[in-house]
């Protein structure tokens, strides 16, 4: 694979990120927002005085004769420094060294520059704390330092969409790619549609899980787990990884529109209470999905499934089926991680026999 090195103006880099000439958004590379705020001052800092910033891993793909270029490595020191300088990000109190040295022109009282007796511009240090402070509200002079400095980045050319994954499954080989980060690299063919899928409401209004999850890579673990439970159940795996792997090699393009639909309409056929919201969360989502399209799968409407949800959290979830009633089950997560296929399909097999018993209890009533 062919190299190069390119060095930019931050602020040249930084607009052509603004202008998208440099993608942040390849399919397979976590989502920005994974730093903390000493992590970005320290790094705002770190420009400031001038400092060495490990260079920007850039992959270059040409696709008929339209040359992109995506962050291969870098994802969070791009963002960091785009949003201090275009979204108005605050440098917080807790910075290290909040004071920065630097030099200016000394004015008069009528604010003219300021001469000496060889009419050479007269200069003074001084120094500026950086605390709450963004961009816009530092003096000129920082401002000027921050465009100015030296970005270097490192370009593999003549990438395709797999060698792009592959590059940022190798560069991203240490501890602030989590697993989940990690897995996702493994479905390069699929990796737009999932990200597209965990922008469905259903994650604002009914996923109750931690926030972070859309960053950390659980929103799509949790599309992933779903599609399997939903179309292949038989295949699904303790490991993401492998179901990622699995799915990148077998899956359809409709498996992933046909679950967006099934999120939006589970999530219409719901009227949230705090019982049934804690229903879904990071271990029983793809589960309750799962449910969600085996209800429907027995002609009842979508709306019922709601009602079903009501009645399971107000006594259906103390029916013992099979010898255990669903708290039974959610013991046994002690036992077993329960991500485990013995441990989920239980869990998913319990529900599906809870739904039938629903029904034919609905049937009777009527």
């Amino acid at each position: 694979m062919k190299i190069r090195k390119q060095t930019y103006s931050l602020d040249q880099y930084l607009k052509l990120m603004k202008a998208e000439t440099i993608r942040t958004d390849q399919e397979c590379q976590r989502l920005s927002g994974q730093w903390n705020h000493n992590m970005i001052n320290e790094l705002i800092a770190t420009v400031l005085t001038g400092n060495y910033i490990p260079p920007i891993i850039l992959g270059e793909e040409i696709t008929n004769n339209i040359t992109k270029q995506w962050i291969i490595d870098g994802l969070q020191r791009s963002s960091s420094l785009s949003l201090f300088k275009y979204g108005a990000t605050r440098i917080t109190q807790n910075i290290d060294e909040p004071m920065i040295t630097y030099q200016r022109k000394i004015l008069d009282e009528n604010g003219n520059v300021k001469r000496d007796a060889d009419n050479e511009i007269m200069w003074e240090s001084v120094q500026c704390d950086i605390r709450n402070k963004t961009y816009a509200q530092l003096p000129e002079e920082l401002r000027d330092r921050f465009d100015q400095y030296q970005i270097e980045t490192v370009i593999h050319q003549d990438c395709d969409t797999i060698d792009i994954s592959k590059l940022v499954r190798k560069f991203n080989n240490h501890k602030a790619m989590n697993t989940n980060q990690r897995a996702f690299t493994y479905i390069e063919n699929f990796a737009m549609d999932i990200r597209r899928i965990t922008e469905n409401r259903f994650f604002l209004n009914v996923y109750s899980g931690n926030a972070k999850g859309k960053t950390n890579g659980t929103f799509e673990r949790l599309v992933a787990d779903s599609i399997l439970l939903c179309n292949y159940p038989d295949n699904y795996r303790k490991e993401t990884k492998k179901n990622f792997e699995w799915l990148n090699e077998n899956a359809c393009i409709s498996d992933f529109d046909i679950l967006d639909k099934l999120l939006t309409r589970l999530t219409d056929s719901l009227e949230i209470s705090k019982e049934v919201k804690a229903l879904f969360d990071v271990k029983h989502t793809h589960i309750f999905v799962a449910a969600f399209k085996s209800f429907s799968e027995f002609g009842r409407a979508d709306k019922e499934f709601g009602s079903f949800l009501d009645w399971f959290v107000n006594g259906g979830n103390e029916i013992v089926i099979n010898g255990k009633t669903w708290n039974d089950l959610i013991m046994d997560d002690k036992k077993r991680s329960t991500r485990d296929s013995i441990i989920v399909h239980g869990k998913l097999d319990y529900l599906k026999a809870l739904i039938r018993k629903y029904s034919e209890e609905i049937r009777k009533a009527a």
